[in-house]
């Protein structure tokens, strides 16, 4: 009776057990195994009897328990070891066994306990231990424990770092071994106090290795079962913060110099509408003082002014995030503004400028509109399929029509008649229809049937979308000068004696006559030139030849015109020449002759040029300028606003916080980016001063490409980069050989920063001559390219990049441009998205 309820309690443990029971004989194969298996391992008892033990073990145990289990039938000692087992869903368990060898039946019997769980908590404990010595040891700051006695058990890296002493010869030290007398009387003051229970916070500095070093330090006790076993001390270096407080102080004075400078007015307001800076130039034009108003709210210091223009268009920018421009009135002081409004992060920049004289011109020019209506000229306004929908009175006093009896017609319907060329007439109106601008003469015919000769000028009129929404038509009356064709042979008896050069050709532009004055201005005397055109003589290489097909072309429609154009004379010499060419007619108004007078105007055409030259370097003086003022709105302001709200922040945070830290970080990012686009402005301002003062030398351009791939070996590589030099032995050209450098290098730096994922990086440079003008250099890779379309102009335009996924600043390009244009040349510039980008540059011999 004992031995059954023996084997009842031991089936129950057996089905209950949360450990694997089970047995194998001498070939591997499993006799027996509990119902745990399901849980443990996925199958059933009856998916594992009677199959070998291998099938589910992991195939990397397999050699290390066969041993074992051979080692296991020579023994009748019970044995324990681990292994792997695969579960069922694939995922690995590891088991612990017990097992002994039965001689009596060839049984192994094994217990088996799932040890996944104490597994996780032994790695979770050794991760743990792990993270605290990488966190100690990698502590960027100083971090050393020192026990009751005052001797240092353990350091960090830093610390090690930072004295250029050893651990061994810091360990078992005191502090004082490092710190000079004075500080380590105060850190053995504080030790005390935190050997007491108490957390302390100080600053310290010293010198170490010639660097004096400002420490922001806790001491911090180590309690165990309410007793102070050690201190631990952590010491963060806040000598950038000193240094970057005045750093602030300069930089934020230079700020302000940099904002009174510009020519523009200028304020800035915050995200409440406050004034946060205002230059002279505003409080100028806004006849204010500016130390009232900083710090005050705008609509608050100008309530006219709120719900007005002003207001708008600003809250209009903040809340699009897109900048603004407008032209608005402010009756402050009576002025009219142009106002360019900035949204940022920290609130608006608005930069103005006093436009009263430029708005009442405009307005001047609009009441002179009006004039069209009083004019001698007839006006006339059509629509787009050129039927009338207004004329003046001056066309009324031409042809005698009124406004209401033309209205809707076309005008050649009732003013063309018998004799009126309209051949002539349809050689433009194709050309009007399509737009262009167009102008004729031609016979029309008044109400009462009186013949009328018209100089007509048709302009067409267009929509906000450049579709053509009219025409508009100014008629002069030229009868009297037809009329007085005649007269003009006789007049042409005067052209002897003048000193201008006057020429007469039949109609087919045959020279017939000219005067002493032709003679004088061209070396031609008439016997040279008589039967022959006036152009198969004078014209040359620079005669314009969109002029020229302009002359042939009123030549042709017998009109009267002025042309300028360059001309030769016999010596070969160039010169300038204005033109006024004149058609005479017959009785029956066919063109027999032209009369042609020139005037020599090369000396105000070259003061045109001077003057057009000026102009360009005005021009490109004051992009400049615009560009600078950009550079200051958008790229100093936000730092800097960032960095003095840091600073006063940090004077009123815990400087134990996480917050205090986090901080100290981004100040110290706002002061780097500050600094950088500084070091901008500075390469920027010498690159424009020194344009006519640069020093300049014969610069071999192989010698330059070398130099710049020595500096960027290790990148290029490291990409596996080729390049691939065509430059000719011998190239070079007089340039600044630091400018020259800087070119090569940004294309070299940008073909490894943007190159393709997809194949190695090839660069290409080739020169295309060494003429006596300049010479032309390409510089191509096989990157990953840009969209020119959306680049459009501003390729080489400060601060724009186009390679969202790379670190840049957008200035490279830029100086490419700026260097070259400084020493006389340009860039050019092809690329397309997945085969490359290629460079043109173009170098002058100077």
């Amino acid at each position: 009776m004992k031995s059954n309820q023996a084997l009842f309690d031991f089936e129950k443990m057996v089905i209950h057990s949360l450990d694997i029971i089970g047995s194998i004989d001498i070939n591997g194969y499993i006799r027996y195994v509990s119902d745990v298996s399901k849980n443990i391992l996925g199958y059933k008892s009856s998916e594992m009897i009677g199959r070998h033990y291998s099938d589910f073990l992991h195939p990397d145990d397999l050699p290390k328990t066969e041993q074992t289990v051979r080692t296991l039938f020579h023994t009748s000692e019970k044995s324990a070891f681990e292994n792997r087992y695969i579960h069922k869903e694939g995922h690995v368990v590891p088991i612990r066994w017990y097992g002994v060898w039965s001689e009596d039946n060839n049984t192994l019997y094994c217990v088996g306990r799932d040890m996944t769980k104490q597994r996780k908590s032994q790695s979770r404990l050794e991760e743990s231990e792990q993270r605290y010595r990488v966190l100690f040891d990698n502590n960027p700051d100083v971090v050393f424990i020192e026990n009751r006695e005052g001797l240092i058990t353990e350091v960090n890296q830093q610390l090690v770092k930072s004295l250029r002493l050893s651990e061994a010869q810091l360990i078992n030290s005191p502090a004082s071994s490092f710190l000079p007398p004075d500080m380590a009387a105060v850190n053995e003051r504080y030790l005390q106090q935190a050997l007491l229970g108490n957390s302390l916070r100080f600053e310290f500095e010293f010198e170490i290795n010639g660097e004096t070093r400002i420490y922001d330090t806790i001491k911090y006790p180590v309690i165990v079962k309410d007793e102070v076993v050690c201190v631990q001390t952590i010491a963060k270096e806040i000598t950038s913060l000193v240094h970057s407080y005045n750093t602030i102080k300069r930089q934020a004075k230079r700020l302000g110099n940099i904002f009174e400078s510009i020519t523009n007015a200028f304020f800035t307001l915050d995200k409440e509408w406050n004034f946060t800076y205002i230059n002279s130039e505003a409080e100028r034009l806004l006849e204010i003082e500016r130390g009232c108003y900083i710090g005050e709210n705008a609509w608050q210091k100008f309530p006219i002014e709120k719900n007005g223009v002003f207001y708008r268009q600003y809250h209009h920018a903040v809340t699009t995030g897109k900048a603004a421009q407008f032209e608005a009135y402010y009756s402050g002081t009576d002025v009219w503004l142009d106002v360019r409004a900035f949204p940022s992060e920290e609130g608006i920049s608005v930069y103005f400028d006093d436009i009263t004289e430029k708005v009442k011109a405009r307005q001047e020019l609009e009441k002179l509109s009006l004039v069209a209506s009083k004019t001698t000229n007839g006006v006339i306004i059509t629509n787009r399929a050129r039927r009338i929908e207004w004329v003046n009175e001056g066309f009324t006093r031409l042809t005698g029509y009124r406004l209401e009896e033309v209205t809707g017609q076309i005008p050649s319907d009732f003013l063309h008649g018998q004799k009126t060329d309209k051949k002539a007439f349809e050689a433009v109106k194709d050309k009007m229809v399509s737009g262009e601008p167009v102008s004729f003469e031609i016979l029309n015919y008044r109400k009462d049937g009186e013949e009328l000769w018209l100089s007509v000028q048709v302009n067409p009129t267009y929509d906000g979308n450049g579709g053509i929404l009219g025409f508009v038509t100014v008629q002069t009356d030229i009868t009297d000068r037809v009329k007085s064709q005649q007269e003009l042979e006789k007049l042409s008896l005067v052209a002897s004696s003048t000193d201008n050069g006057v020429i007469i050709t039949d109609a087919c532009g045959r020279t017939e006559w000219v005067n002493e004055g032709f003679t004088k201005t061209t070396g031609y005397t008439l016997s040279e030139i008589a039967g022959r055109k006036p152009g198969d003589l004078l014209q040359g290489e620079e005669t314009e030849e969109a002029t020229v097909s302009m002359m042939r072309e009123k030549l042709r429609l017998g009109t009267h015109f002025n042309a300028m154009l360059i001309n030769y004379k016999k010596s070969g010499e160039k010169f300038w020449v204005s033109m006024d060419i004149t058609p005479v007619y017959d009785a029956i108004g066919t063109v027999r002759q032209f009369i042609a007078i020139l005037k020599d105007i090369t000396f105000r055409k070259e003061a045109e040029t001077n003057l057009l030259k000026m102009t360009q370097d005005l021009y490109a003086k004051n992009s400049d300028q615009q560009q600078f003022t950009y550079l200051v709105s958008h790229n100093l302001r936000a730092p800097v606003a960032n960095a003095m709200g840091l600073a006063n922040l940090l004077t009123k945070l815990n400087k134990d916080s996480e917050l205090y830290d986090k901080s100290l970080s981004v100040l110290n990012q706002s002061i780097t980016q500050l600094d950088n686009v500084l070091k901008d402005i500075n390469t920027i301002l010498t690159i424009r001063d020194s344009n006519g003062n640069m020093d300049q030398e014969q610069v071999s351009i192989n010698t330059v490409i070398d130099q710049v791939l020595s500096s960027l070996q290790e990148p290029f590589q490291k990409c596996g980069g080729a390049l691939v030099n065509c430059v000719e032995e011998g190239v070079s050209v007089k340039a600044n050989k630091a400018y020259v450098y800087s070119i090569f290098y940004n294309f070299l730096s940008n073909a490894i920063k943007y190159r393709s994922e997809e194949r190695p990086l090839v660069v290409r440079i080739k020169s295309f001559g060494n003429t006596a003008k300049g010479i032309l250099i390409s510089f191509s890779d096989n990157g990953s390219g840009f969209d020119m379309k959306k680049a459009n102009n501003n390729i080489f335009k400060l601060y724009k990049r186009f390679h969202v996924d790379k670190k840049g600043r957008g200035i490279g390009l830029y100086l490419v441009k700026t260097h070259l244009e400084a020493m006389g040349g340009h860039v050019e510039v092809t690329s397309k998205i997945g085969f490359g980008t290629r460079f043109l540059i173009y170098l002058p011999k100077i």
